[in-house]
Parts: structure tokens; C-alpha cells; sequence
């Protein structure tokens, strides 16, 4: 009971009865994929249209095709892998603190700063594999942890089995937190290393992916599957995602503010105090190491530094726990400049409310045209979070301090997520597919795609979002010049050839327009 009382300030930030809508790439690929698998029975491939491309790891696709086959094909059950997994990063997170930080609620209060963290929310609410990803490693780091403390030999197993079904979920990038994890494993660990209950869950969890990869080279051949090998050459060769060294250094604040600023003093004050070997090795060399490997790898993108997102909840939890407590010059400066940040939100608010002309209001509103709350909600949002920090000063120390500082981003958070902003990712599209004559011309029958040149980045993206919303979706791309007469398709407007007809078209789905094929055309 206790438990599910504390699991409640949780609920406004993962559920919403908000409009769900996808994020083209990469959660709009991975829920047709798995759409396509559901339908064909098909489990060994990825699929893409008429195609198998093993440019990414199945894991992800067979979580969203096993929950449309239990619920039903909807936004929300492909969201629901990355959500449940969320919660159990959560549950994790709060269980490394108790064991590492110990008891006066640092469990808790670390699952606090973890779901208030921007970075993290993002990807909770986001088919992607980066969720499932992290609540394994979680797993794999708690089950290494524990192993350690006595003989129950589930732990041990864990720290093992947990390898295997990441590898599903991300390919090789499991490699990174593996050899940033190798130091406390060799060096506090080696004992569980060497029992057999570990190679055992080691074992059992690669069996999946030797049958799958097996399977695959049997069904499909080698050239097909090597291409989970040549994504990642391409990946770490490839400069389109490249950022420099300093990525991470920059991006990883601006996503996970205010809490990476007390996660630096958390940090401060580990360096500076006794702390055993176990904890220096987890708790600082771990971050720093994995930190290190991301920015080393060519290909830099903020969902890499989810992977971090825990360990810097940890150490913030650190720093919050001193500075609600302490009562020095630094932690008053603190509050005080939480204070200031505060009222300047608190400004900023009422301008863009009150004074909706203003450059401020101009501004956010052109800023946030394509989401899906209105300008005036991110105000809201805004003055929520502003006045609660502009109490801080006055409250005191201990719980109190720490519960306006809460306060505020939960507010702010617990609003956009209610208002549809990490749910509803393409509201304008939603909303031209969702008009009655959009849904009848949907739904009138089977309906494939055509292309007869190469698709751009933004074309893709929107073919893959007509695609999620058409009820009975043929899996092939064809020329337009071999479309059956009488068959629908999606086609790029300029591609249409004179004679077909028109079924629906809207501006917010332009390039691609619905059409008939002709007997004439051919």
C-alpha cells in the first residue's frame, strides 16, 4: 500500500487521456514495422514495405507486434513498451539509491528527479528503443550490485541474462555501458563472474539472439543480415550525426536542468568524502567512463545520453539532499538564484498571457505551431514552475525547501503531458487524417504506396505517417507506371499521372496525396 501511495505523483507524467500521434522517425518506423509483422505473422526479419532491411535489432518491433496482437493496432499500445519501461527505470533507479546512498528517502526522491528530468519524460513517451534499453541496463547494474551480498542466486542470474535481450533491443551499442560497467565487475565482482548460475543467464539470455541471427542466415542469407553490421560502420563513419567531442557536454545540461546542477554537487561532495570502492566505481567512474565511449563514437544524438540520465539523477539526489538540509551561504545563494529564475518565469508568463502581441508572445507562439498545446498552455506551464521556485527562499529547510523545488517542475511537466506535448508529436497531421471524409476515404479499402524516384528525409516522414493512419495497408511500394488499375495508393503529387483520382488530399499531408489508379493511365 505503501508503495502504491508513493507511485501516485508519478501517474500525471506517464498516463494521459491526451490525443496520441507519432514521431515520424523513429518511433513512426518501428510501429509500422511491427505493424507489418503483426499482420504477416512474419517474426524473423524486420520488414519494410516488400522489403527485409537489417539496418536495426528486432527487439523493439516484436514488443509493439506482441502488444497489437494482445490490444489491438492504436497509438497508445506502441507506446506502451516505452512506458512500461519507463517504470521500471524508475523502480530501479530508486532501488540503486536505497542500496547505494542509503535510507532518509533517497529511493524515492531519486525516481522523482529521474521522472522530472526533460530528457528522460521525452523518451518515456516515445516508441523507441532506448527505453526498454535503459530499464536493462538498470537491470543488469542493480542485479551485479546485489549479486554481491549474499548467497540468493536470481541476481546472479540477472547480472548475466540481461546482456542478451539488449542486444535485441539495440545492437551492438550495448557494447558502450558493457566496458564502461567492466571496472566494478573485475574489480568488486569477480566472484559472481565466476559462478555458474551467472553463465547460465548469460547463456539463456543470448539463446533469442543466436535463434534469431541463426534463423535469419538460414532464411535470408548473409548479405541481408549483415546489415546490422554495416549500420553500424556507417554509423560510427557517417558525419551526418556528427557533433564533436563536446556534445554530450553541452546537450546533456540542457536536457536535464535544473538537476544537472545539483548533480554536479553531488559529485563535488563524493570526490570530496570517504566512499568505498563499490560506490566510487558506480557511482562516479561508471557515468564518467560511458560518458567518455558516447563521445568517442562518431554518431552523437541526446537519446544516447538517456543512458546517462539515471546516474546523474543519483548524483542529484546527493546535492539535493545537502543543500535542503544546510543552511550556508552557498545553499542560500542557491535558493535564492532558484528565486530569481523563478519571478523571471513568473514575468515572461504574464507577458505572453496578457500581452499576447508582445515579441515574447510572437515568438513562443511560432515556436510551438506544430505541437500540440497553445502558446498560452506553455505560459501556464511556465508560471507554474516560476511561482513555486519564487517560494523556495521562504521555506524553510528540509522537506519543505525540497518540496517547492519539486513542486514546480512536476507542475510544469504534469500540465504538457496532460495537454498532449510528449504524446501528440504530429497534431496537424492527426488532425487532417482524423476529419469524417479523411476517415471514410481511408477507410474504403486496401491501400499501397507509389514511388517512382527516391524519397527525401521529409517525404519519408510523411509517407510513414499516412501509412500508420490507413486502416488496411498494403506493404509495397510500387512505380507509379505499375500500380493494378482501381488500386489506391499514396503518391507524391508531383508524381501523379494525369487521369487518376483524387480521394484525399490536405494541406498538412502534402507531398502525398491519396489516389485511385486508372485503366486510362496505363
Amino acid at each position: 500500500m505503501k508503495a502504491l501511495w508513493a507511485s501516485l505523483p508519478f501517474l500525471p507524467l506517464l498516463l494521459t487521456a491526451a490525443p496520441r500521434s507519432f514521431l515520424a522517425h523513429d518511433e513512426g518506423y518501428y510501429a509500422l514495422q511491427a505493424r507489418w509483422i503483426a499482420q504477416s505473422g512474419q517474426w524473423l526479419g524486420p520488414p519494410w514495405w516488400d522489403q527485409v532491411i537489417f539496418d536495426r535489432s528486432i527487439g523493439l518491433p516484436w514488443l509493439i507486434a506482441a502488444a497489437y496482437r494482445l490490444l489491438g493496432v492504436a497509438p497508445w499500445v506502441a507506446h506502451l513498451p516505452s512506458l512500461l519501461a519507463a517504470v521500471v527505470s524508475l523502480l530501479l533507479t530508486a532501488a540503486l539509491a536505497r542500496h547505494l546512498l542509503g535510507g532518509n528517502g533517497a529511493g524515492w526522491l531519486a525516481a522523482a528527479v529521474l521522472a522530472l528530468t526533460p530528457l528522460w519524460l521525452d523518451y518515456a513517451h516515445l516508441a523507441s528503443q532506448d527505453m526498454p534499453l535503459l530499464a536493462l541496463e538498470l537491470l543488469g547494474i542493480l542485479a551485479l550490485l546485489r549479486a554481491g551480498d549474499g548467497p540468493p542466486q536470481h541476481w546472479t542470474f540477472l547480472a548475466g541474462a540481461w546482456i542478451g535481450p539488449a542486444f535485441l533491443i539495440k545492437g551492438f551499442m550495448v557494447a558502450l555501458p558493457l566496458v564502461a560497467l567492466l571496472p566494478f565487475a573485475l574489480l568488486e565482482r569477480r566472484a559472481v563472474l565466476g559462478r555458474p548460475a551467472f553463465w547460465l543467464g548469460l547463456a539463456l539470455g543470448w539463446l533469442p539472439v543466436v535463434l534469431w541471427l541463426g534463423l535469419s542466415l538460414q532464411v535470408l542469407g548473409l548479405p541481408v543480415v549483415a546489415g546490422l553490421w554495416q549500420k553500424l560502420l556507417y554509423l560510427s563513419e557517417s558525419d551526418v550525426y556528427s557533433a564533436g567531442p563536446l556534445y554530450y557536454l553541452w546537450n546533456l545540461p540542457a536536457n536535464t536542468f535544473p538537476w544537472c546542477l545539483f548533480a554536479l554537487a553531488g559529485w563535488r561532495g563524493w570526490l570530496a568524502s570517504p566512499m568505498d570502492r563499490a560506490r566510487r566505481l558506480l557511482l562516479l567512474l561508471y557515468p564518467l567512463l560511458l560518458l567518455l565511449l558516447l563521445s568517442a563514437f562518431r554518431t552523437k544524438t541526446p537519446y544516447y545520453g538517456l543512458q546517462l540520465t539515471p546516474f546523474l539523477a543519483l548524483a542529484a539526489t546527493a546535492g539535493l539532499r545537502s543543500w535542503s538540509t544546510a543552511a550556508g551561504r552557498g545553499p542560500r545563494w542557491a535558493s535564492l538564484g532558484a528565486a530569481g529564475l523563478g519571478l523571471l518565469l513568473l514575468l515572461a508568463a504574464a507577458v505572453v498571457v496578457l500581452w499576447p502581441g508582445a515579441p515574447a508572445g510572437r515568438l513562443l507562439a511560432h515556436g510551438v505551431a506544430a505541437l500540440a498545446p497553445a502558446p498560452e498552455l506553455f505560459a501556464v506551464a511556465a508560471g507554474s514552475l516560476g511561482l513555486a521556485w519564487a517560494l523556495v527562499p521562504w521555506c524553510g529547510h528540509g522537506p519543505r525547501r525540497l518540496g517547492a523545488l519539486l513542486a514546480g517542475p512536476w507542475l510544469a511537466l504534469a500540465l504538457l503531458v496532460q495537454a498532449g506535448l510528449f504524446s501528440d508529436r504530429s497534431p496537424l497531421q492527426r488532425q487532417a487524417l482524423a476529419r469524417p471524409e479523411a476517415e471514410a476515404a481511408l477507410a474504403a479499402g486496401p491501400i499501397a504506396a507509389a514511388a517512382g524516384a527516391p524519397l527525401s528525409g521529409e517525404e519519408h516522414a510523411g509517407l510513414i505517417l499516412v501509412a500508420l493512419a490507413s486502416p488496411r495497408l498494403i506493404p509495397r511500394i510500387s512505380a507509379p507506371e505499375r500500380v493494378p488499375p482501381g488500386e489506391r495508393v499514396w503518391i507524391r503529387r508531383h508524381e501523379l499521372p494525369a487521369g487518376w483520382d483524387l480521394r484525399l488530399q490536405a494541406p498538412a499531408l502534402e507531398p502525398w496525396v491519396l489516389a485511385e489508379a486508372s485503366g486510362a493511365a496505363r
